[in-house]
């Protein structure tokens, strides 16, 4: 006599069962907490999460340390010197393909020529440590920027994410985008974090939304561990008695300070319609 066949319903059930199972092992052997169904995820796919997790985990248990060029097969290297302009492009296109191959990615955050990258890829990055971890679709990234900071663009996005948690009124960012220590009002006045938010606090509640705003930074100075950023601001916003809308363009200026953690602390702000008329 057949079983009749199992309804889709039935088999989520009995899947969700052998993820608990697979949760419970990475959890005795790991020591990893992973709590409830996925949500995003059907009970398919996130069986095959949990695989894959499981199998990250067996491999980073015993993985052997060794350089990006042991990983792609330590392949002969053209040196840049010897590479024309005209030849260029294939060569990196060759060396890049040749990393891809061995599940690894190159990112750059900011634009650098073909030549640079060439050199620090050849010159620098295959003789960096990693982890010998191979699973397909999983893939080591190297971000060019860890390796070379570039301050001024740096300090531009930094100022420019304070200006989206100002406007946004967005607590969290902007607690983040904030120092801890060295925060200043536009006399110079030392002040607390409490009391920077504090003000901040005051222009929000004058009104009942930013209904627009843009900010572009156009100039920044970097000198050590402090830099100025000028960004090009406008926003409109509607006020608390429902009918008057305030406009305002101008210039905000945004100082910071290097952050003993990694990247850039807010210090001081200028911003038109809050403390610059």
């Amino acid at each position: 006599m057949t079983q009749p066949p199992m309804d889709d319903d039935f088999q989520d059930r009995i899947q969700r069962i052998l993820n608990e199972k697979k949760k419970e092992e990475l959890r005795k052997r790991y020591g990893m907490q992973l709590e409830g169904h996925t949500e995003d995820l059907s009970p398919q796919d996130e069986s095959e999460w949990l695989d894959y997790i499981t199998e990250f985990e067996r491999q980073f248990e015993n993985a052997a340390e060794i350089s990006v060029r042991e990983r792609i097969g330590n392949p002969a290297i053209r040196p840049l010197r010897d590479i024309s302009d005209a030849e260029l492009e294939t060569e990196l296109d060759r060396l890049l393909e040749l990393l891809y191959e061995n599940n690894i990615v190159v990112d750059f955050i900011n634009e650098v020529d073909d030549r640079e990258v060439y050199r620090f890829i050849s010159e620098e990055l295959l003789d960096e440590l990693m982890d010998d971890i191979r699973i397909p679709e999983m893939y080591s990234h190297f971000t060019y920027e860890d390796f070379h900071p570039n301050d001024e663009a740096d300090v531009k996005q930094w100022a420019e994410e304070f200006l989206h948690a100002f406007f946004e009124y967005d607590d969290e960012m902007l607690t983040l985008a904030l120092g801890k220590e060295g925060l200043k009002d536009l006399q110079g006045r030392a002040i607390s974090l409490e009391e920077f938010k504090a003000t901040v606090n005051e222009f929000q509640t004058k009104y009942i939304a930013i209904m627009a705003f843009s900010v572009q930074a156009e100039g920044a100075k970097v000198d050590g561990d402090y830099a100025q950023v000028n960004l090009t601001t406008a926003w409109q916003g509607l006020k608390n008695d429902g009918k008057t809308i305030v406009r305002k363009t101008g210039s905000s200026k945004i100082y910071l300070q290097r952050s003993p953690y990694s990247g850039w602390d807010v210090i001081q702000a200028e911003i038109p319609g809050w403390n610059k008329r």
